[in-house]
């Protein structure tokens, strides 16, 4: 995952956007005024958390979901550079991307971008995953989040989950539009996971499928290596014990 993907934010429609915030004048003073009653310390609205769910905004859209949607991702956005660069602390992390994914169902980039920030800054893997189930429920035939799904046990703090990892590389690899590495991560996850078995037929398929010469090689190897290691027994040879990095969104 690239950072300039998940935060690029759609153009077309800003200027749409600040039109459109202008008949949420009455909205929002209605949730300002509220928010002054019961939220203490924080200047009314001063972060997105504060809003509603996705849900009640909705309607106070006035059918321009989409907009308010940019303006959430913008505001998303600016939450987590904000605290980035002040405390590191993420607390309501999760409400502004729930907010933002219900506003904007099939917008892919900020479950994305809002699972790997609650992963691996806001230390929160279980949001994570919540987040990145919302978007597949959402969205059951992207490859893209399934992909991404499996990335986020790939690196996952405190030591990748390699099968869990595997099921949704495999699950993207099947997809139209899969992502190119798909395949190859899961054959890769399923051998050091010690699914030696299963292992040997993925990378059979980036052998057979991959428009890749050097792919196609370096499976060809994978197998033979496999293979030999099933029948001697010496299975160590090719399970790995694998570190886990961080990753850093930019």
């Amino acid at each position: 995952m690239t950072g300039t993907d998940a935060v690029a934010l759609p153009r077309v429609r800003v200027g749409l956007a600040w039109a459109v915030a202008l008949a949420f004048g009455a909205v929002a003073l209605g949730i300002a005024q509220e928010a002054v009653r019961s939220l203490p310390g924080r200047p009314p609205l001063a972060e997105l958390a504060y809003y509603p769910s996705g849900r009640a905004l909705r309607p106070a859209s006035l059918g321009h979901g989409e907009t308010a949607a940019d303006l959430a991702w913008l505001r998303a956005v600016q939450y987590y550079g904000e605290h980035r660069r002040s405390d590191l602390r993420f607390l309501q992390l999760e409400q502004v991307f729930n907010v933002l994914t219900t506003l904007a169902p099939r917008f892919e980039g900020p479950y994305i971008f809002g699972a790997f920030a609650l992963a691996q800054e806001g230390r929160d893997f279980a949001a994570a995953e919540r987040l990145m189930h919302k978007g597949l429920d959402s969205n059951p035939r992207s490859a893209l989040l399934a992909f991404e799904m499996g990335f986020l046990y790939f690196v996952r703090p405190g030591g990748r989950d390699l099968p869990k990892a595997a099921e949704y590389f495999e699950r993207a690899a099947r997809l139209p539009g899969a992502p190119a590495p798909a395949a190859r991560f899961a054959a890769y996850a399923r051998q050091h996971a010690g699914d030696l078995a299963v292992a040997i037929v993925l990378w059979d398929e980036v052998r057979r499928n991959s428009p890749n010469r050097l792919l196609r090689e370096m499976a060809e190897r994978e197998i033979g290596e496999l293979r030999t290691a099933l029948r001697t027994g010496r299975t160590e040879v090719v399970v790995r014990r694998l570190t886990t990095p961080q990753v850093i969104l930019r």
